[in-house]
C-alpha cells in the first residue's frame, strides 16, 4: 500500500512552520523530498515529518544547521528510541544550564539575607553569571551569522583524536563543552579526568555525566578534581592526552606549566592547547571611522604580538614535534540591531559607541543598506605537541 504523501504546504502545516522553512531545509540537504509529483512539486511522507521533528528539536536546543547536518551524518543507523533518548539528553543539558544560573541567583539572595556575602563569594557568583551570559551571546552571534555556524567544539573534539582506552586530563575543563557536544562519540574505554578550580562548574558537569552515562561507550568514564591548575600535581607519565583550552591567562609560570604537563604525559602522549586571535581591528576600523573620526579601535600592540609569539616559542621548546591547526570563522552580520549589540560587547569599542545609542544604530542601518553586510573574521590556533619517546 502506497504511503501517504504530503505537499510542502501540508508538511509545513503539520509541523507548524512556514513552507519557506521546508524549502530552505531541502536546500541545505536536511529535508529532501521522498518524491516529486508529475508537476515536479516536492512530496514528503511520515519519515519526513520525523526528520523535521529532529531538526526543529536540535535547533530549539541550540544547534546550528551545519552542526545538525553533521549530527545526522554520524547517527544514520540510530533507531527512533535512540534518537529520542539523545534528544532527551540534550534537553536535560539545557535545563541544567538554566538550573545552574537559577542556583547562582538563589545563593546570592541567601547570602544577602544573612548579610554574609563576602567579596570573594560575590566575585565567584558574578563570574558564573557573566560566563553564562557571554557564552549565550557569543553562541547566538555565531549560530546566526557565522560562516561555520559555531562548529568549534565538534571540530575541536575531532582534532584531539582520542583513541580507545586512553587516559585524558582536561585542565580547566569547566562545563566540559568539548565532551558534552560529542558525548556519545567518545571512544570505548576512555577515562577523562576533569580538573577545574570552580566547584560549581564541576558539579554541573558531574551531574550531566551521571544523567547521561547510558550514552557512553563500554568502559568509558569521567572523574573530577577540584583544584587550581598551578597548584595541582599532574603525576608522571599518567596521560595519553592533556587538553588545555583557554588556560593561558590563568597560568602563573608558563615554563613550569609546560614542564609539568610534559612530565605528566606518557611517551608519545600529546598536549592540546589553543591560542586565540580575534582580528576585529581591520574589519571594524572603517565602520567606526565612517560614523566619527573620533572613534577608534586599536589593533593588537607590538607587545601583545610579542607575548603571543613568546608563548608559541615556549610551547615548541617543550614540544618540538608540534602540529598546529587553524580554525577560521567569519561573522556575516546583516542586521543593524544585532551588529550594535555585538559592538557593545567588544570591550573598548562598546565603551566608545555606548553614548550614541539610536543615532549610531541609524548609521548602521544606512551602512548595511549600502553594504548589505559586514564581515568580521575570527580564528583560533590549536597546537598539538607530542612528547618525544
Amino acid at each position: 500500500m502506497e504511503q501517504e504523501r504530503f505537499t510542502v504546504g501540508e508538511l509545513a502545516a503539520l509541523a507548524g512552520v512556514s513552507p519557506r522553512t521546508i524549502r530552505y531545509y531541502d536546500k541545505k540537504g536536511l529535508l529532501c523530498p521522498v518524491a516529486y509529483s508529475e508537476n515536479q512539486y516536492r512530496q514528503y511522507d511520515k519519515s519526513s515529518l520525523l526528520q523535521l521533528q529532529q531538526v526543529l528539536m536540535l535547533k530549539y536546543i541550540g544547534f546550528s544547521l551545519e552542526e545538525i547536518i553533521q549530527i545526522f551524518q554520524s547517527r544514520k543507523e540510530m533507531s527512533i528510541p535512540e534518537l529520542l533518548a539523545e534528544q532527551k539528553r540534550m534537553l536535560l543539558e539545557k535545563r541544567q544550564q538554566l538550573d545552574q544560573v537559577i542556583s547562582v541567583v538563589e545563593k546570592t539572595q541567601a547570602y544577602c539575607r544573612n548579610d554574609e556575602l563576602t567579596l570573594p563569594q560575590f566575585s565567584e557568583l558574578v563570574k558564573m553569571l557573566t560566563y553564562n551570559a557571554s557564552s549565550n551571546k557569543t553562541f547566538e552571534y555565531y549560530e546566526k551569522y557565522g560562516s561555520k555556524q559555531q562548529d568549534w567544539y565538534p571540530w575541536l573534539f575531532r582534532q584531539l583524536q582520542i583513541q580507545t582506552g586512553e587516559n585524558v586530563l582536561d585542565i580547566g575543563g569547566g562545563y566540559g563543552l568539548v565532551w558534552r557536544r560529542s558525548f556519545s562519540q567518545i571512544p570505548q574505554g576512555v577515562h577523562i579526568l576533569v580538573l577545574d578550580k570552580s566547584q560549581e562548574q564541576i558539579k554541573l558537569l558531574r551531574s550531566f555525566v551521571n544523567e547521561n552515562r547510558n550514552l557512553l561507550k563500554k568502559g568509558t568514564s569521567f572523574s573530577f578534581q577540584n583544584a587550581d591548575l598551578n597548584q595541582a600535581s599532574y603525576g608522571v607519565e599518567a596521560y595519553d592526552c592533556i587538553v588545555s583550552l583557554h588556560m593561558w591567562p590563568y597560568v602563573e609560570n608558563r615554563t613550569a606549566y609546560l614542564d609539568k604537563t610534559r612530565r605528566a604525559l606518557k611517551p608519545r602522549g600529546r598536549l592540546c592547547a589553543n591560542f586565540n586571535w580575534r582580528d576585529y581591528a581591520a574589519a571594524l576600523d572603517s565602520l567606526l571611522k565612517g560614523f566619527s573620526r573620533d572613534l577608534d579601535i586599536q589593533p593588537p600592540s607590538d607587545k601583545q604580538q610579542e607575548s603571543l609569539q613568546a608563548m608559541e616559542k615556549d610551547f615548541r621548546t617543550y614540544f618540538p614535534a608540534t602540529d598546529s591547526r587553524l580554525f577560521e570563522n567569519e561573522l556575516h552580520i546583516s542586521d543593524s540591531d544585532d551588529l550594535y549589540r555585538f559592538l557593545l560587547d567588544r570591550g573598548a569599542v562598546g565603551k566608545q559607541i555606548a553614548g550614541y545609542g539610536r543615532e549610531f544604530v541609524k548609521y548602521l542601518d544606512e551602512y548595511l543598506e549600502k553594504k548589505k553586510e559586514i564581515v568580521i573574521p575570527s580564528y583560533s590556533k590549536l597546537m598539538i605537541g607530542k612528547k618525544e619517546s
